[in-house]
C-alpha cells in the first residue's frame, strides 16, 4: 500500500485537514501583507523645495518635487518638505532626486534576505521537521515586524526588512507542508484559496486609514501573534516523521487524524510506515541527510533546473509589478486593491480548471496571456492612444499581474507534486530561491528607468519564456500519487485505487518496481 492509501483511509480532506487549513494558512495573510510593505514604503508623497529656513512658502509648480541639478553644489539651498498627512519610508529619510535609488534598493536588499530564508527554510524543514521550522519562522516575522519601528536610519530599516525577509522566505517554503496530509484532488485548495492576496488587500486598507509606515508594520506584526497558539494543535508531518524512522510518533499523528475526521485507525498503518522507514534506511545506507545538491544528482536533475529558470522569471515579472504599481494611472490605494482583489473571483475557477485540465495547462495559458497583456500596453504606448492610454495601461497592467498571479498559484502545486517526501522541501525552498533571485531584481523593473516600454518588454520576454519551457520540459502531475523515497514508482490515482483490496500488494513491492514513469 502507498502512503497516499493510508492518507486517504484516515481522511484526506475532512475535519482535520479543514482545520490545519485554517491554522496553518491563515497567517500567510500576515505574510502577504508584509513582503509588499514596501510598495507603500516607496510611495513618495507629495513635497516641495524650498528656501533653507523658510517655514511659510507657496505651493508652487516651480518648487513642487524639483530636484536641484547638483546636490552638493555651493548654491544649494533646497530644503524638501513633505506632505504632513502621509509617512512612508521616502518622507522619513529624504529619498528623492540624488537618493531615489536607496528605496528600490530596500526592496531589493528585503528580497534578498527572502532568498536566505529559502534556503534555510528548506534545509531545516528536511532536517528538524515542518512544524518547528515553521513556527520559528513565524514567530520571527512577528517579533521583528514590531521591532522595525525603533530603526533611527534608513540603513538600520534596511537590515531590518533584510532579517524580516528571512523569515518570510522561510515560511514560504514550509507552509506548504499541509500537501503531505491532503489527496491530489484537493491540493490546489493550497495555492487557489487567495490568503496572500486578502492579506494584501488588507495593506491597502491598512495603508489608506493608518498613512503611517510605523503603524502598518505594528498592525501586521500583533495579527500574527495569535496564530502561534497552533503549535498545541498542529501535527508533524506524518511523512516525514516515516522516512526519518520516528515510526512510533507517525502512528501517533495517524490515529489523530483518523479520530478528527471520523475514521478508524487502519490495522496496517504501522507495516505501511515501517516499510516506508526501512525502504529510506535501505537507499541512504543507513540515515543519510539530503541536500540541495541532490536534486542534481538523480533523474530530476534537468526538471529542477527548468522549475529554477521558469521560478525566477515569474517572481522577476510578478514582483517587478507588485513594487512598482505606484507607477501607475491613478491612486495608489485603489490601484494596489484592484491588483490583488480580482484574484478573489478565480478562486474556485482555479481548483476546478486545475483538477480538469492539469496544473501544466493552466500555467501556460496563464504565461501566454500575461505576455500578451504586456504586448498590448506596448503597441498602445507606441500609437495615437499613447497620451490617452493611461487607463487602459493600468488595467492591462493590473490583467498581467493577474495572470502571472494564476500562473504561479498552478506553478506551486505542480512542483511540489514533482519530487518525493525525502526532498520535496529542498525542491519547493530550492524554486523559492531561483524565485528570489528575480525578485531581488524586480524592484528596479519600473523604478530605474524613464522609458515605460522596457518594463513591459522584458515582463514579456519573461512570461512568454516561461509558457514555452513550461509546454516542452515540465510533465504534468494531475492525478499522480505523490512519491515517499527517490526513485519510487508514480502510480496514477485511479490504479492505486483499484489495487487497495489487493491484500499481496505490499509497499515494498510498489517502491521496489522498476519501472519508472516520472519524466
Amino acid at each position: 500500500m502507498h502512503l497516499d492509501n493510508l492518507i486517504e483511509d484516515i481522511g484526506s480532506f475532512g475535519k482535520f485537514q479543514l482545520i490545519m487549513l485554517v491554522v496553518v494558512m491563515t497567517p500567510k495573510l500576515g505574510i502577504g501583507y508584509n513582503m509588499m510593505i514596501m510598495a507603500y514604503g516607496s510611495l513618495i508623497p507629495d513635497w516641495w523645495c524650498i528656501k533653507q529656513g523658510e517655514t511659510i512658502f507657496n505651493m508652487t509648480n516651480s518648487s513642487y518635487q524639483h530636484c536641484e541639478a547638483s546636490p552638493e553644489s555651493s548654491n544649494s539651498s533646497c530644503q524638501r518638505v513633505y506632505d504632513p498627512t502621509i509617512s512612508t519610508v521616502v518622507s522619513e529619510w529624504d529619498l528623492v532626486c540624488e537618493r531615489k535609488w536607496i528605496t528600490p534598493s530596500i526592496s531589493s536588499i528585503q528580497m534578498g534576505g527572502v532568498l536566505l530564508g529559502a534556503l534555510i527554510g528548506g534545509q531545516c524543514a528536511e532536517t528538524f521537521g515542518r512544524k518547528k521550522t515553521y513556527y520559528t519562522t513565524l514567530a520571527s516575522q512577528a517579533a521583528l515586524t514590531i521591532l522595525i519601528i525603533f530603526s533611527d536610519s534608513w540603513y538600520i530599516y534596511a537590515f531590518m526588512r533584510f532579517l524580516i525577509g528571512v523569515s518570510l522566505g522561510s515560511y514560504l517554503v514550509v507552509c506548504v507542508f499541509l500537501v503531505e496530509f491532503i489527496n491530489y484532488k484537493y491540493r490546489p485548495v493550497l495555492t487557489a484559496v487567495p490568503f496572500w492576496a486578502t492579506g494584501v488587500c488588507f495593506l491597502s486598507l491598512s495603508t489608506w486609514l493608518l498613512r503611517s509606515w510605523q503603524y502598518v508594520h505594528v498592525a501586521v506584526g500583533v495579527f500574527t501573534l495569535p496564530f502561534l497558539l497552533g503549535w498545541f494543535i498542529v501535527p508533524e508531518s506524518v511523512r516525514w516523521l516515516a522516512v526519518k524512522g520516528r515510526i512510533k510518533e507517525a502512528e501517533e499523528v495517524v490515529e489523530r487524524i483518523a479520530k478528527w475526521n471520523g475514521r478508524a485507525k487502519p490495522p496496517n498503518a504501522t507495516s505501511v510506515l515501517q516499510a516506508v522507514m526501512e525502504e529510506e534506511q535501505q537507499r541512504t545506507k543507513g540515515g543519510k541527510q539530503y541536500t540541495y545538491l541532490d536534486l542534481y544528482r538523480f533523474s530530476f536533475a534537468k526538471h529542477t533546473i527548468i522549475v529554477h529558470i521558469v521560478w525566477w522569471c515569474i517572481s522577476t515579472s510578478y514582483y517587478g509589478f507588485s513594487f512598482g504599481v505606484g507607477k501607475f494611472t491613478g491612486d495608489f490605494y485603489l490601484n494596489q486593491f484592484f491588483m490583488y482583489i480580482l484574484e478573489f473571483p478565480l478562486f474556485l475557477p482555479t481548483i476546478i480548471l486545475m483538477n480538469k485540465y492539469g496544473r501544466r495547462i493552466l500555467t501556460i495559458v496563464n504565461f501566454v496571456a500575461g505576455a500578451a497583456c504586456c504586448v498590448l500596453v506596448v503597441i498602445i504606448q507606441n500609437t495615437v492612444f499613447s497620451n490617452t492610454g493611461g487607463t487602459v495601461i493600468t488595467v492591462l497592467s493590473l490583467a498581467c499581474k493577474l495572470f502571472a498571479s494564476q500562473a504561479w498559484a498552478a506553478l506551486i502545486v505542480l512542483t511540489n507534486e514533482s519530487y518525493p517526501t525525502v526532498v520535496r522541501n529542498l525542491g519547493y525552498g530550492a524554486a523559492n530561491t531561483a524565485a528570489r533571485i528575480g525578485g531581488i531584481a524586480a524592484p528596479f523593473i519600473f523604478s530605474l528607468t524613464d522609458n515605460k516600454m522596457i518594463p513591459y518588454i522584458v515582463t514579456a520576454f519573461l512570461l512568454g519564456g516561461s509558457g514555452v519551457m513550461t509546454f516542452f520540459w515540465l510533465p504534468e502531475t494531475l492525478g499522480t500519487a505523490l512519491e515517499d523515497i527517490i526513485g519510487e514508482k508514480k502510480i496514477q490515482e485511479t490504479k492505486i485505487n483499484t489495487e487497495i483490496d489487493d491484500k499481496n500488494d505490499t509497499v515494498s513491492s510498489l517502491v521496489n518496481d522498476k519501472t519508472d514513469t516520472r519524466v
